[in-house]
């Protein structure tokens, strides 16, 4: 995938682009889904919002206080957000979690620090949206070879 990324091939053009394709679908395949993807949108008044918390993921501002701050109402946001995303604006901010709660559990990173990194009172209730997220714990996923997107 790093390959592809990296030479932008949308079209195999030689035998040898033909057999990696092949053989990235065959992986794809067989790649256990975890739901870890995270959608972006370019949308005006979406993207700024966007961009902030995915700098920021313990930003705990709402989506009526995004709305006042972008000068929009928050019916209009939650709108664009199901258009544009496919997910609620408070969907999407749990999902953002989990994506940036799996690299850092990747990288070693204490629950405990992970959760208060991520805008947690607490490890317990970080530990909940993550379960409720992914059906399993944090310590669970990382014993397992689980890789975040």
């Amino acid at each position: 995938m790093e390959h592809l990324r990296e030479h932008t091939l949308a079209q195999p053009r030689t035998s040898a682009e033909r057999r990696l394709f092949r053989v990235l679908i065959d992986q794809l395949a067989l790649a256990p889904a975890h739901g870890s993807y995270l959608p972006m949108s370019d949308d005006p008044l979406l993207q700024p919002v966007l961009t902030a918390l995915e700098q920021h993921p313990e930003d705990e501002r709402s989506l009526a206080e995004w709305a006042r701050e972008l000068h929009t109402t928050e019916r209009t946001l939650e709108r664009r957000c199901q258009q544009h995303l496919g997910l609620s604006f408070s969907e999407w901010r749990q999902r953002l979690r989990v994506v940036k709660a799996l690299a850092m559990l990747e990288q070693g990173h204490a629950v405990e620090a992970i959760a208060l990194d991520l805008g947690y009172s607490s490890a317990s209730a970080f530990i909940a949206m993550f379960r409720r997220m992914t059906g399993t714990t944090p310590d669970k996923v990382r014993g397992q070879a689980f890789v975040a997107p």
